[in-house]
This record gives structure tokens, sequence and C-alpha cells, in this order.
């Protein structure tokens, strides 16, 4: 194994951790509904960890030339998660019914979910990677939650006093990825 892949691995294992703190740590809810797409969440996203993970350990050679590309996306991943956690301090999250002060600064100035950004990059950079069957299905999963889980959390957003900041913020901000046209005027 080369020095990029030892970093990959690193890199994925420290975004593992920061989840993993971020998930108890963290984020706060007051749902008032758990259904049982939101009790999947946690052992689909187990299932993601742990299939790359056992994928990595039976054929790390596998992933030596894909290295450089991988760990530019957790990187990527890596660091707008963390910006994220930095300027979203005592917001409420996902499932929540209660809207706090909107965020239209720092990384919610780039896309309005950074959060959900930064995992559809890694479990997106780890399914292409390894292009597993359980990582494929699991990525879509993943994918579909958190499209769902965005666009509810802006239904809310879109029925409180911040109803007419939040809709002129959605034109100029994509939700998971940034609008070139913004960065052209």
């Amino acid at each position: 194994m080369n020095t990029i892949t030892y970093l990959a691995i690193a890199t994925y294992i420290t975004i593992i951790l920061s989840l993993i703190w971020a998930r108890f740590r963290f984020f706060s809810t007051q749902a008032t509904e758990i259904t049982l797409w939101v009790r999947l969440y946690d052992p689909v996203v187990a299932i993601q960890i742990l299939t790359s993970l056992y994928l990595f350990y039976i054929a790390p050679e596998s992933t030596a030339l894909a290295s450089s590309v991988w760990l530019a996306a957790l990187l990527t991943s890596l660091c707008l998660f963390w910006w994220a956690i930095l300027t979203a301090r005592n917001l409420d999250f996902a499932f929540s019914k209660n809207v706090g002060k909107l965020l239209t600064s720092g990384p919610y100035a780039i896309v309005r979910h950074p959060f959900y950004t930064s995992y559809i990059l890694i479990w997106a950079s780890t399914t292409i990677l390894f292009n597993s069957v359980f990582l494929w299905i699991t990525l879509f999963y993943l994918l579909t939650f958190y499209l769902m889980s965005a666009r509810d959390e802006e239904k809310v957003i879109l029925s409180s006093e911040h109803s007419k900041e939040y809709f002129e913020y959605r034109q100029r901000v994509g939700m998971f990825i940034p609008r070139i046209t913004k960065w052209k005027s």
C-alpha cells in the first residue's frame, strides 16, 4: 500500500469517528414521530461502514489506483462536515418541527444542506471505489433518506415566519450541489 492509501483510510476512520461523535454529542432533535424509515438509518450507515472497511481489508491493493480521488472526496467531505459543525451550533436538526434562526453563511452559502452533502460525498465515493452490491443498496437508501429529510426540513421552514427569506435563499443556493450560475454573475 502506498502513502495515499494509508492517508485515505486514516481519513475515512476520522470521518467515522466524527460522525459517531456528532450523532451522540452534537445533533439535537425534538422529533415528534420516529418512523421505521428513520430507525433504519443508523443500521444502514453501519452496514455501509462495515462493508467498506471489510472490502478495504480483503483487497487493499484494489484501492491503490483510486486512492487519490477517494482521499480528495473524503477530505472535502470531512472539511465540509466540520465547517458545518462550527457554523451550525445550537440549531435544531432533522425531524424537528422547531425553526430557529436561518443560517445562510459559511457552508450554508454554498449548499442548503452541507451535512447531507458531506455524507453523500463519503458514501458515494466509497461505493464507487469498492463497487459492492451491499454498498450500492445502502447508497440508494441513504440518498433517498437525505433527499426526503431535506424536503421535510424545508417544508417546516417554509411554513414558518422565515418562509419568505428561505424561499429567496432557496432560489440562490442549491440543495446538495452548489449553483454554478451564482458564481458566473
